[in-house]
């Protein structure tokens, strides 16, 4: 996604675009249709860049589903995510004052290129477990049984076989 200096006028640069999954070539496994983790939506980017001097703040969000496999429950699920987009650009490197929200680039001539920088911020918002919802009670260790739909009969008290001589161990 190149933008030229010239482009951005005294009032900024408003940015409504779309991206298709392919553009993504930094996570290639988001691209391919997977059981696991993979993008079920066009990438939707709505950006503002200001010029102020020689900086370039970029501001917006961008907006995607991922489908995944809830990682307790296992049941299919969109997850819609929409991380925020808080970039400095500046044509010269000189130490400033660091905010946490907010980062800070450098860039050389009349244009640069943002797509890097928005498929990191991809990257960095992706979950690193999805759950269909907070409380997910998940499956029954014993018989499989997705515990949010049904009750099952299986003891408390069950315990793997392989453990049942522990049982009796004094410590």
């Amino acid at each position: 996604m190149k933008v030229g200096l010239s482009d951005i006028g005294t009032e900024g640069l408003h940015i409504v675009t779309i991206r298709k999954p392919e553009w993504l070539t930094n996570i290639p496994e988001l691209v391919r249709d997977s059981e696991d983790m993979h993008l079920s939506s066009n990438i939707v980017f709505d950006l503002r860049l200001a010029k102020i001097l020689k900086e370039i703040n970029v501001s917006g969000t961008i907006r995607f589903s991922i489908g995944s496999l809830c990682a307790r429950c296992l049941r299919n699920m969109d997850l819609p995510l929409s991380p925020q987009v808080n970039l400095v650009l500046s044509s010269v490197s000189t130490p400033q004052e660091r905010n946490e929200d907010i980062d800070f680039e450098t860039y050389k001539g009349e244009e640069f290129d943002l797509g890097n920088y928005l498929r990191e911020i991809i990257a960095m918002s992706l979950p690193v477990k999805v759950l269909c919802r907070e409380d997910c009670k998940g499956l029954c260790s014993n018989c499989g049984a997705n515990l949010n739909l049904r009750i099952c009969s299986c003891k408390d008290d069950w315990v793997d076989s392989r453990f049942t001589v522990l049982r009796d161990l004094k410590i």
